[in-house]
């Protein structure tokens, strides 16, 4: 029987036990609006346009846009995800559909009754809007040239100690002891596996909005916001490997790992915006968001490998779990949006806004992440998103949308420059009364990006496209 090691506390895997990495700060830095059915049947381009919840996400100003006191509710948005994975040669599709309440929003409007001042209105806003939806699925199968076993083997070698994830191989006996007990061998080494995997992200980023605005003169529209965003994402990856030629290595003839990894945490930042309207057709606005700064991010890490022998009496199972404590600083945005009025029954809108996802930071009181935030600079750039949206009324009361976003990649190196871009289309309608209103909106999006499923010294990434289908219905009243 193998001596169980014991555990030591050292650098060489302080970073495995805490599963934070340069794309795990890309990744909850990232954004992908989901408001109300107006704001998403218009394309998201709400920057200059006002007048709607979901719009104080671009730009806080839009609140100034507000005559009436109004509660709106998006009760329902209906998710159908389709992802296609190529990973080495071998494609595998899948589907999965979602279920989502995305924004709740208040704002109370009251007319300042002031001579001699040309302050028309001054507004108050609480209310969630989504930030980033992240469920989504997919599968990966393919045979190949490296075992999630090379990293570990090499990692033991190299180490005074075994770290986490070699000590699971090493009890499972992925991992072997040389005959000379001079380090350690594999027999998945240098050998041709057989790989499928399932992946599944689960959660979202969800945003409480604190908005104060005011109208000047129905002429300048001016805004501050508070956001509180709220993370919750739990990644769940399970891979399994055997020798491609169907023979065991040594007794084991396939093993599995578990991967659970669930981040929680909450930060704040703050807006600052405006909108100049200096002739009745037109508007235009310009707002900023502060960086995003989430404290005490709380990482629960999970992974478990099991191993399943020629004679099932000797199977092995091996698992840990670790909780670690760490701080996001997100990158800052800039929005810059023009909107054309037309005869008050009609309008065409377009924004942009720019993010730099280099100035992501990870830190900790008792971690450096020096390596990590070197890589998200080497790794990530700028990001630039694009938005073009209308809206015309057909009668009193219908009114119909329609529009189109473009995301351009945020990776620095990479030949694909399509490689983590994202594109969007939707269209939708609304009817609209007096005191009730009601809307409904569909968006087609698809973006394509590599992921990896370790290190990516060691494997080749899966190429995931990415297809989703999503309707929304928004509720609301004014008063």
């Amino acid at each position: 029987m193998k001596k169980i090691l014991v555990f030591a506390i050292c650098l060489s895997f302080f970073s495995a036990m805490m599963g934070q990495n340069d794309y795990d700060a890309f990744l909850f830095s990232q954004t992908d609006y989901v408001g109300t059915a107006r704001y998403m049947g218009a394309g998201r381009a709400f920057g200059a346009v006002g007048g709607d919840f979901s719009a104080l996400i671009s730009n806080p100003a839009a609140i100034g846009l507000y005559k009436k006191s109004e509660v709106s509710f998006t009760p329902m948005s209906l998710s159908i995800l389709q992802n296609g994975a190529t990973y080495y040669g071998s494609h595998r599709d899948s589907k999965k559909m979602k279920y989502a309440v995305p924004q709740v929003g208040l704002v109370l409007s009251s007319t300042i009754n002031r001579e001699n001042s040309n302050w028309r209105y001054w507004h108050f806003g609480f209310g969630y809007n989504r930030l980033k939806d992240f469920n989504n699925s997919y599968g990966v199968e393919g045979i190949a040239n490296s075992s999630f076993s090379d990293p570990l083997l090499d990692a033991a070698n190299n180490s005074a100690s075994l770290g986490l994830d070699a000590q699971l191989a090493y009890d499972t006996w992925v991992l072997n002891p040389k005959p000379d007990n001079n380090g350690y061998y594999s027999s998945f080494h240098n050998q041709d596996i057989s790989q499928t995997a399932t992946v599944r992200n689960s959660g979202a980023m969800d945003e409480i909005a604190i908005n104060f605005g005011g109208n000047y003169n129905d002429q300048l529209f001016i805004g501050a916001g508070l956001g509180i965003p709220v993370l919750d994402i739990t990644q769940h990856t399970t891979i399994n490997e055997s020798l491609a030629s169907g023979a065991p290595a040594d007794s084991v003839l396939d093993y599995t790992v578990v991967t659970k990894q669930r981040n929680t945490g909450a930060g704040i930042n703050f807006r600052l915006g405006l909108i100049y309207q200096p002739v009745s057709f037109f508007r235009f606005g310009v707002s900023f968001q502060t960086p995003s700064f989430f404290w005490k991010i709380k990482d629960s890490f999970y992974r478990s490998f099991s191993s399943n022998w020629i004679d099932s009496k000797d199977d092995k199972f091996s698992e840990y779990n670790n909780l670690y404590h760490f701080s996001l600083t997100t990158p800052l945005k800039a929005n810059v949006s023009a909107a054309f009025i037309i005869n008050k029954r009609a309008f065409v809108s377009a924004e942009y806004e720019l993010t730099d996802y280099s100035l992501a930071k990870l830190s900790a009181d008792d971690y450096s992440f020096n390596t990590e935030n070197d890589n998200i600079v080497s790794k990530y750039g700028l990001s630039h998103s694009f938005r073009i949206g209308g809206e015309v009324s057909l009668s009193q009361m219908l009114y119909l949308r329609a529009g189109y976003n473009f995301k351009t990649s945020s990776y620095k190196l990479v030949d694909d420059k399509k490689l983590g871009s994202a594109h969007y289309g939707s269209l939708g309608f609304g009817i609209r009364a007096k005191r009730v209103f009601f809307d409904m909106a569909y968006v087609l999006g698809y973006s394509k990006d590599d992921v990896w499923l370790y290190n990516s010294y060691y494997v080749d990434p899966a190429r995931v496209s990415s297809t989703y289908h999503r309707v929304l219905a928004t509720i609301g009243f004014k008063f």
